[in-house]
């Protein structure tokens, strides 16, 4: 069986997103679809969205809390741009909203309707912008500390081999007072190693899941306050080959709110 090392994990999460999926009907599981509902303001978003930028995206969840005029709202691992647009559309014309993402395939997508968006949502300019990069080095990326009123992500922090490192960047770039409002995939145990390092597993958000009370922990250290359990569902597997691998382990789709401390300027 083909395995990942800690050294190939971001490659190969590029390749599975970037070649081997082509669409959201692709995956072999619900993890990264989880969402049957939309409140009205998102559907609304969703409506005026390019349909390409749609049908590539892989999210496990509804990362965007209310709220969000006027604000500057960083989204990591954004992908084709769903979320970002969603979200650019929520803060209105005097917010700003920057995608992060490590996949060219997907930043093509994203970044080939910038300006297509903007006409949509009535903007004289795009209020949206996207950068390559790895959410665990977000200084290599040139984003500012305490920068960001609100972070957002979608079933990725999973992906991440160096997830302290990804809590402790996000902190940093946040500003005191700033959520991270995120929804990720999560198991009742800690995943074996030989999972861990299976390819097809990693891709599907599974085997990178952290059991959920190593989470919380990890948040803590990082610095956030105790993080706040916004909804969830459980991840249904319909492929008898994946179900097999991953036996009795229960996972789940898990959206949490994570403040870090002090108040918002």
């Amino acid at each position: 069986m083909e395995t990942l090392n800690k050294t190939d994990k971001h490659e190969a999460v590029s390749a599975y997103y970037g070649s081997t999926l082509e669409k959201s009907e692709d995956l072999k599981t619900n993890a990264c679809c989880t969402v049957k509902r939309y409140p009205a303001p998102i559907q609304k978003a969703m409506d005026l969205i390019h349909d390409e930028v749609l049908e590539k995206y892989y999210g496990c969840g509804l990362t965007i809390p209310d709220g969000l005029e006027g604000k500057r709202v960083l989204d990591l691992g954004s992908g084709s741009g769903r979320d970002c647009y969603i979200a650019s559309y929520l803060v209105g014309p005097q917010g700003a909203v920057v995608g992060i993402d490590m996949t060219d395939e997907q930043l093509a997508v994203a970044r080939r309707h910038i300006d297509y968006h903007a006409k949509q949502f009535g903007y004289a300019q795009p209020n949206v912008e996207f950068h390559k990069g790895l959410i665990e080095k977000l200084d290599e990326v040139g984003l500012e500390t305490d920068s960001f009123d609100v972070a957002i992500s979608n079933c990725v922090i999973n992906l991440c081999p160096d997830k302290p490192a990804a809590l402790r960047e996000i902190f940093r770039v946040l500003k005191p007072g700033g959520q991270f409002y995120f929804s990720d995939v999560y198991s009742d145990q800690p995943v074996p190693a030989h999972l861990v390092d299976d390819p097809v597993l990693y891709g599907e958000c599974l085997s990178g899941a952290l059991a959920e009370q190593d989470f919380i922990r990890l948040a803590v250290e990082a610095g956030f306050r105790t993080p706040i359990e916004i909804e969830r569902s459980e991840i249904t597997i319909d492929n008898e080959e994946v179900q097999k691998k991953v036996g009795g382990l229960r996972f789940d789709s898990i959206t949490f709110n994570v403040i870090k401390p002090g108040e918002l300027t």
